[in-house]
């Protein structure tokens, strides 16, 4: 993610702050600080309906319901192209569009797709008034089936300077497809570059995890192939986390004492069963974490 020049921004068919106008969505507001010429970047913004008791399907449909679907809609659409007036009238480039559809997840992919989007920005709703940010299945299928860098935003503000927190195993690369930490790399300086935010790279490498190996030779390892994946990178000393720790300790841990804004991370599959498994370490952070997460995918052959 080297160039974001088309951003699709998923805007909440949820929130009431869309039909009271004033701020803007936190989605859009996040969308917007990553536009650092406006010439050259497009905001596309998209919102996906859908209401199960005004779905067709429904047993007690009738014309009042399909009527009320309309009258949503409508007010979506209303709601939306308000936005896109209000950033066009700041020299933004932007188009709006609402559909419904179920299940939201496969129509923001295509959509996406249609437009080439180097990008998507969605909100993540969570479950209740909960201490974690449980995923809902939208977003968990977004994660799954979605091949396009991903950011999932939550209701904090950003900093002026964001902290960003990159996430990389290149021990394990072995494991992974091709390339995958280089991609993660390239998306944090992206964003450090448009926010001007202050980058940190992390990596855990947890010595226990192999109790009978020599003192000293998994550190060895470890450092050796992660020097090796920072040579092509300017990253200074301070701004690498190295730790004798599990990859989601080693997280938590920097996350907090960083504040971090955003975790670049990323997210693949460990088995066969990619529709359940998404990998373990992204499965624990994404639902327990309340930092923004960045999501990269694998390159598709």
């Amino acid at each position: 993610m080297n160039k974001i020049q088309r951003i699709l921004v998923v805007v909440d068919s949820e929130n009431d702050s869309l039909s009271r106008g004033g701020e803007l969505p936190i989605e859009l507001a996040k969308a917007v600080r990553l536009v650092t010429d406006k010439s050259s970047t497009e905001l596309h913004l998209f919102s996906v309906a859908y209401q199960k008791h005004l779905h067709h399907d429904s047993l007690s449909w009738d014309f009042n319901q399909s009527q009320k679907r309309q009258e949503y809609c409508d007010q979506l659409a209303k709601n939306l192209d308000q936005l896109a007036t209000k950033l066009k009238s700041e020299g933004y480039q932007v188009s709006s569009e609402s559909t419904w559809a179920y299940p939201r997840y496969e129509a923001i992919i295509n959509k996406a797709n249609e437009i080439s989007a180097d990008l998507i920005v969605q909100h993540t709703r969570s479950y209740g008034k909960l201490e974690f940010h449980h995923l809902t299945n939208d977003s968990w299928q977004m994660v799954r089936h979605c091949s396009i860098p991903l950011l999932l935003v939550k209701n904090d503000p950003w900093n002026d300077q964001p902290a960003l927190l990159a996430a990389v195993d290149p021990m394990h690369s072995h494991h992974k497809p091709l390339a995958l930490d280089n991609r993660i790399l390239e998306a944090a300086l992206t964003l450090q570059e448009r926010l001007t935010g202050k980058l940190h790279v992390v990596h855990g490498y947890a010595e226990a995890a192999r109790p009978f190996a020599p003192a000293g030779v998994i550190e060895k390892e470890h450092r050796e192939v992660l020097d090796e994946l920072l040579s092509s990178y300017a990253i200074q000393p301070e701004q690498l986390h190295f730790l004798d720790e599990t990859p989601v300790s080693a997280l938590q841990q920097e996350a907090h004492k960083l504040k971090t804004d955003i975790l670049i991370m990323g997210a693949i599959s460990r088995s066969r069963l990619s529709e359940m498994l998404i990998g373990s370490t992204a499965e624990k952070v994404l639902d327990f974490f309340r930092t923004d997460v960045l999501i990269i995918k694998p390159k598709q052959a």
